[in-house]
């Protein structure tokens, strides 16, 4: 698949805000208040970053697939026989 670098950067992104957020819990459990608060800026940071990145790609995914759909009606229309007229 053509965009399966694309995917795998945004799982990587993804995981990076999970990640992110694990520490959060785990500096809380602890009672960490240095890491906790920066573990807070960097999710506010990286939160709408990965979030239009996944946007992105979802609608580039619907745009190619509209193109490939698009590609499937051209042909149809080009192999069917044409209704005579009379």
């Amino acid at each position: 698949m053509a965009n399966e670098p694309v995917n795998q950067s945004v799982t990587a992104a993804e995981d990076l805000l999970a990640e992110l957020k694990g520490r959060a819990e785990e500096a809380h459990r602890r009672g960490n208040v240095f890491t906790l608060t920066l573990m807070q800026e960097l999710i506010k940071v990286t939160s709408p970053i990965v979030t239009k990145a996944v946007a992105r790609f979802h609608r580039e995914e619907r745009a190619r697939i509209n193109q490939m759909a698009k590609e499937v009606r051209a042909q149809s229309r080009d192999s069917s026989p044409r209704r005579r007229e009379d």
